[in-house]
């Protein structure tokens, strides 16, 4: 499937409608039959397909001779209706945020996996802000794994003016040069390779294999995980940066 295809796909088109769509805007009018031969799809499910497309108004028809033929709606159709689309949902956005502010449950567990979840969540950490507290950490896993990601999230960190206090192992091999990051090591026997962070009222955990991240909001067990970063914070040493990041 091309981009083009693709595109059309998330927009709500069918496979076929597609093809319908695309290959009536090549001919600039057609009847069923020639959009049928074009598009290799039978002539009866030809028209079921085309009564669709005039349904979303993205084709027409006109009658010449006792013929019908269809006409491709301009593309720009489709852009208008996203728009009209997209003010109908700005007046109804208010009321959504509204339920999705109302007090947590008691405990909330979210699993993500995969590279889409890592993203969704260091979206929410930006969002939920406050200092960040974080041990089991080991900068040359994300370094390797989502170097040019993980400098954009630091940089949005740096906009907002949120601080990282992050415990790593006393061997690590790498870690970040950020003004807003501050590290302290420990030795192997504290050292946990599991890596944990906390933000406000969350708790996020990173397994690396299989991939996957793991957010429990609860305010309880964030202060609990608070307190322990804090003690293993005063048993930590300072530890220097070994690699400047982008500043």
């Amino acid at each position: 499937m091309s981009e083009t295809q693709e595109i059309l796909r998330k927009l709500g088109l069918e496979e076929q409608e597609i093809k319908a769509y695309l290959a009536l805007l090549d001919l600039n009018e057609a009847t069923a039959t020639k959009l049928a031969e074009n598009t290799g799809l039978g002539r009866v499910h030809m028209y079921q397909i085309l009564n669709r497309l005039i349904e979303s108004a993205l084709v027409s028809y006109v009658i010449k001779n006792n013929v019908k033929y269809f006409l491709p709606a301009d593309p720009e159709t489709i852009l208008n209706d996203l728009q009209e689309k997209e003010q109908e949902f700005i007046k109804i956005l208010p009321e959504l945020k509204a339920r999705l502010e109302q007090p947590f449950p008691e405990i909330k567990v979210e699993v993500y996996k995969g590279l889409e979840g890592f993203k969704s969540v260091l979206n929410d950490r930006i969002k939920t802000g406050g200092d960040m507290y974080a041990f089991g950490v080991d900068e040359a896993k994300f370094k390797e794994k989502f170097a040019t990601l993980m400098d954009q999230f630091f940089r949005k960190e740096r906009e907002k003016k949120l601080k990282e206090y992050i415990i790593t192992n006393e061997k690590t091999e790498f870690t970040y040069e950020y003004d807003h990051i501050q590290y302290k090591c420990i030795s192997d026997d504290y050292f946990e390779p599991t890596a944990t962070a906390i933000y406000k009222d969350r708790v996020l955990i990173l397994i690396w294999e299989p991939f996957t991240t793991i957010l429990i909001k609860n305010r309880g067990l964030a202060e609990s995980y608070r307190r322990h970063h804090k003690l293993l914070w005063e048993i930590a040493k300072e530890k220097k940066s070994t690699e400047m990041g982008t500043l």
